[in-house]
């Protein structure tokens, strides 16, 4: 019976849908454990490192602000490839390079978190273009209907991965007796997603298509008017100004909530990772209604809860802080786990909604001008959090007056994305 099971089971990864769903979900399991691995223990990792709270918000900023520079030049370049993958690729081997560099920082002594911050942006760079071949990448060999079953399988993954790692990682991080100990680990996770990194290009170059698409890049001198075409499309535009109040309302606290977590609710590494697998958990249990959401509603509709969802957050963080201590955390966990009921739509429908609006001449260049704006409010909008914070005390009732203020900015952007739906709902994109 077992081998009966396991010849049917090969014999539909043969079956080209089936092996380009298993293929993408498996390239998307090994970015998230690189990115689990790594990229929820960066402030822990600059904290060791000696960083201030304006330095933990450069963790955060000084990346996107790298990445701003490479996303135009990155959308021309690949609009220019056959094959995009190629260039999806190139990403992944440098950004492997970066990773390994990183893991030396600690030698550096004192020099260590200048370094760490500077390769740490850099590296941003390679994974900025990564992102955006991806997506133009995955546009040229997914068809429009099988696009949201293969994202839910990716990102259903990605979810599972959330659950596991963060745990292991943070139980092992909280384990270390010493300061030294924590870092060391720090290395080897740098270490440990090179190789990831390396094994996602294997399986990046087992995905094959049948659909050819002629490059499409152009000059530099033209990318003046590529823009102004691109925001003279009503569709586009009108994405744009919902996503981005959106995007501004959600980055607005990403500093202040790990300064919220370490700063008065004195989580650690354990507590840390917790919060990880609660958000992980129920956006795992609540995809698939999401995804059978998306087919009945529309991805356009699904955007008002996951925005929704998200204003519940600053909440969770309110209620937390306004407890008792040894209370707090738990309350934090229990608040935060359940904030994360429609978090999983957004994962699946931000990028659906941006390739209904985007025409398909110079498409990663245009995924890119739209990449840049949502960077410059991932660089600018933290600090801008932490800036309001400071200026109304730095104590904990300026942190919880500032997330009311995100909350009620987000309610608004809920509101945004229920008016596009209502303007847009006769229409077939």
């Amino acid at each position: 019976m077992n081998n009966n099971f396991l010849s049917r089971l090969k014999q539909e990864a043969t079956v080209p849908r089936n092996r380009i769903l298993i293929l993408f979900t498996l390239e998307g399991m090994l970015i998230t454990l690189v990115n689990n691995l790594i990229g929820l223990n960066n402030n822990l990792f600059a904290t060791r490192l000696g960083a201030s709270d304006y330095e933990l918000s450069l963790v955060m900023t000084l990346p996107q602000l790298v990445g701003m520079l490479v996303l135009i030049p990155g959308g021309i370049l690949t609009d220019r490839l056959v094959n995009k993958r190629s260039m999806v690729i190139a990403a992944i081997s440098s950004l492997a390079v970066f990773y390994v560099m990183i893991g030396f920082v600690p030698a550096l002594g004192t020099y260590s978190l200048g370094a760490f911050l500077l390769l740490l942006a850099i590296s941003t760079g390679p994974m900025t273009i990564y992102n955006v071949s991806w997506q133009a990448y995955f546009s040229d060999v997914v068809t429009i209907e099988a696009r949201n079953h293969i994202l839910t399988s990716r990102t259903a993954l990605t979810f599972l991965i959330g659950i596991i790692i963060p745990f292991g990682s943070g139980a092992l991080l909280a384990s270390a007796g010493t300061t030294g100990e924590k870092i060391m680990i720090h290395q080897a996770y740098f270490f440990i997603g090179a190789i990831l990194l390396l094994i996602q290009i294997f399986v990046l170059k087992k995905i094959k298509s049948d659909q050819v698409h002629s490059p499409s890049g152009i000059a530099v001198k033209h990318l003046k008017s590529t823009i102004i075409e691109l925001f003279h499309n009503k569709k586009f535009l009108g994405f744009v100004v919902v996503a981005m109040f959106f995007y501004m309302t959600w980055h607005l606290d990403w500093t202040l909530y790990f300064i919220g977590q370490v700063k008065y609710l004195k989580m650690n590494e354990a507590w840390l990772s917790y919060v990880s697998i609660g958000n992980a958990v129920i956006q795992f249990l609540t995809l698939g209604f999401w995804s059978r959401f998306n087919m009945k509603r529309g991805v356009r509709f699904g955007m008002i809860f996951g925005s929704l969802g998200l204003a519940t957050f600053p909440v969770s963080m309110i209620i937390a802080t306004s407890v008792p201590l040894p209370q707090g955390k738990m309350i934090f966990v229990i608040f935060n786990t359940c904030s994360s009921f429609a978090m999983a739509i957004i994962a699946l429908n931000v990028l659906q909604c941006l390739l209904e609006v985007l025409p398909e001449k110079n498409k990663t260049l245009n995924i890119s001008i739209y990449t840049m704006m949502v960077t410059i409010s991932n660089a600018v909008m933290p600090i801008v959090g932490v800036a309001v914070y400071t200026r109304l005390g730095a104590d904990l009732v300026a942190l919880q007056t500032v997330f009311w203020i995100i909350f009620g900015l987000r309610i608004i952007a809920s509101g945004l994305w229920a008016m596009r739906w209502l303007m847009l709902r006769k229409e077939v994109l």
